[in-house]
């Protein structure tokens, strides 16, 4: 099932072209790798899958009651906030489940009988969604992520507004990974984790059910965790099954193909720019002459200036 689909997606800064006529898809527990050159677009895709940045042209459609969880290097945490405090933020929504359950429990005593079967359902379906959702638990879950990521060792009771960027990194990524959403959306998630913590974090991902895409220089890290890789180069984005290096292998043969195609059109837009400048002035070959000028210069020029856009010459 499509959880994510970008159509004929079109986006620039200025002159500059950004992405042209991009379409890209996103498959239920699909673990994709977005990579390519700094500059080429992987921040501004995610910020136009995510709605920050909308798209000059093109249609971003996400599936229904989809729950999307972004890391964006560039969030910000509120003064007076602890770790601990952000952290079972993530669960907000389960404490507003609970805080339902509680108010339909103190009406219940003057509920008329009629009332009381459809609130004793209510309260039924509220439990089931607590337990499925390990609400009678989350202390031991924020620990068992705060300390796999070095946070423990800050003390929860710490005000996030006195971390480092690198710490206040990790409480965003401990958080993001406690909400479990369908789609997790990580740029650059190892930046600020030592080796430990991107072991931990490497496991995590190669077990995690949902889907998730991933923006990384770390290469290792990338080949670890990811089946599918979309590359992002001269306005495209290109899918490749498989991992890093996979894709490598792959890419490198398309770029032999295409370099090989443009200059075998060099090579024939020589030969006939030769053959026209020797008999040009022959009587009996003019005409097969000036017919091959005409060749080259309806076609000649064209052909060489798209062989060397999509050799990347």
């Amino acid at each position: 099932m499509s959880i994510l689909n970008v159509e004929h997606l079109t986006h620039g800064f200025g002159d500059r072209a950004i992405f042209n006529d991009v379409s890209f898809r996103l498959l239920k527990g699909e673990h994709i790798g977005l990579v390519g050159a700094n500059g080429e677009g992987k921040s501004t895709f995610m910020n136009i899958v995510t709605g920050k940045l909308m798209p000059d042209e093109g249609k971003v459609e996400w599936a229904k009651n989809v729950r999307v969880g972004y890391l964006d290097q560039h969030s910000t945490l509120t003064k007076g906030m602890t770790i601990e405090s952000v952290l079972k933020s993530a669960f907000a929504w389960l404490f507003e489940l609970e805080e339902n359950m509680n108010q339909i429990c103190d009406r219940l005593g003057e509920a008329e009988p009629d009332e009381m079967d459809a609130m004793m359902e209510e309260l039924g379906v509220i439990q089931d969604t607590l337990t499925m959702h390990d609400f009678y638990i989350i202390d031991a879950k924020v620990e068992e992520v705060a300390r796999a990521l070095g946070l423990l060792d800050l003390g929860l009771s710490h005000d996030v507004t006195d971390l480092s960027g690198g710490q206040r990194m990790k409480v965003l990524l401990a958080k993001l990974l406690l909400e479990k959403p369908d789609i997790l959306l990580l740029d650059e998630p190892t930046n600020y984790l030592d080796a430990e913590h991107i072991a931990w974090l490497k496991r995590y991902l190669q077990e995690y059910e949902n889907a998730f895409i991933l923006i990384s220089h770390d290469i290792p890290f990338l080949n670890d965790v990811v089946n599918i890789i979309y590359h992002m180069e001269n306005q495209r984005l290109d899918r490749y099954v498989g991992d890093y290096d996979k894709f490598q292998e792959v890419y490198e043969v398309k770029k032999s193909q295409l370099e090989a195609a443009y200059r075998k059109q060099q090579q024939e837009i020589s030969e006939l720019k030769d053959f026209v400048a020797r008999n040009k002035a022959r009587v009996a070959t003019r005409n097969m002459a000036m017919s091959r000028q005409k060749k080259l210069d309806k076609n000649g020029c064209h052909r060489a200036c798209c062989g060397a856009s999509e050799a990347g010459i």
